[in-house]
């Protein structure tokens, strides 16, 4: 049986870029919405840590920008600053971030064997612009929303 859970971001506690809401889904995929009270524009950034339930820490880590095909992989990680990360070999992943379509939610797709699947998860989101320094948090920086069980 799969669960999904939602969460919402103030909107307004950042200039330029500002996660609105955030909703996860698990089932044989971690599908991961998130809405954004801005546009969407090149030098923007989406981060996105997920738990799979191995400790209070994040597993695995994924950043892209829209509209772009570089840097979209996934990696094993041990806490939010970790650098030295190893990269995860997921076929069927899917990430989506499109500039010219205003009102679609950027998205990922993770199927569950490249997460080891877990029985629950939970995410945090920084949403960065970085040509003007800014960030947004999805709930508060460095902070997971609620577990999703499957």
């Amino acid at each position: 049986m799969a669960d999904a859970k939602g969460f919402d971001d103030p909107v307004g506690d950042s200039t330029f870029v500002d996660i609105s809401r955030v909703r996860v889904v698990h089932r044989d995929s971690v599908i991961v919405h998130v809405r954004s009270a801005v546009p969407l524009r090149a030098g923007q950034l989406f981060a996105f840590w997920i738990d799979a339930g191995h400790g209070r820490r994040p597993d695995y880590y994924v950043a892209f920008n829209p509209n772009t095909d570089v840097g979209l992989d996934l990696v094993r990680v041990r806490s939010f600053e970790d650098r030295r990360s190893r990269l995860v070999q997921c076929p069927g992943m899917r990430l989506r971030a499109d500039i010219n379509v205003a009102d679609k939610p950027v998205s990922i797709r993770i199927p569950r064997r490249c997460l080891k699947n877990p029985g629950r998860v939970r995410v945090a989101v920084q949403f960065k612009d970085e040509s003007m320094g800014t960030v947004d948090w999805a709930v508060a920086r460095r902070t997971f929303g609620p577990w999703v069980k499957r």
